[in-house]
């Protein structure tokens, strides 16, 4: 679980740089950091820098925090909830600091997109894991039946 859990950490990182890279050259005017970031930091190159480690730790962590849904003994909306407040409760303070939105309602609307995609996640596995659970039993009864059939015909010869 710790290889997974590093390697999911890396690849998140890269995601994270990623995204915000290509969400920055989209939405930013021109700019690599939000305006509200460049003014607070005063130099392009250390926002942009600070800018990159944040969104590489943020994405690590979300990444990272996949391997919640591998813990046995966790259920899924426990795992789906703690991987949730994981990446909603990273992303709010960072959004706040780095400029991404301007206005406390904002932040919330992102947190609250944020919030359904996790339902979203949740209700698909719980009907995956559902389904897989309903074929098991039918091959259990089945598994049963035929070895119920063997016992009985053993019994009568």
């Amino acid at each position: 679980m710790k290889k997974r859990f590093w390697k999911m950490a890396a690849l998140g990182f890269l995601l994270g740089v990623a995204v915000n890279s290509l969400i920055s050259a989209l939405a930013a005017g021109g700019l690599p950091v939000a305006p509200e970031l460049l003014e607070r930091i005063g130099s392009l190159r250390w926002a942009m820098l600070l800018e990159f480690v944040l969104v590489g730790v943020f994405g690590a962590a979300c990444m990272a925090g996949t391997v919640l849904y591998d813990a046995e003994r966790l259920p899924l909306a426990a795992a789906t909830a703690l991987h949730c407040a994981i990446c909603v409760g990273l992303f709010i303070p960072m959004a706040l600091f780095l400029g991404w939105c301007g206005s406390a309602a904002e932040v919330l609307i992102m947190a609250g997109c944020q919030l359904f995609v996790f339902f979203l996640i949740w209700l698909i596995l719980y009907i995956r894991y559902r389904k897989e659970i309903r074929q098991l039993n039918e091959m259990q009864k089945d598994y049963l039946k035929g070895t119920d059939q063997d016992n009985m015909g053993g019994e009568q010869k």
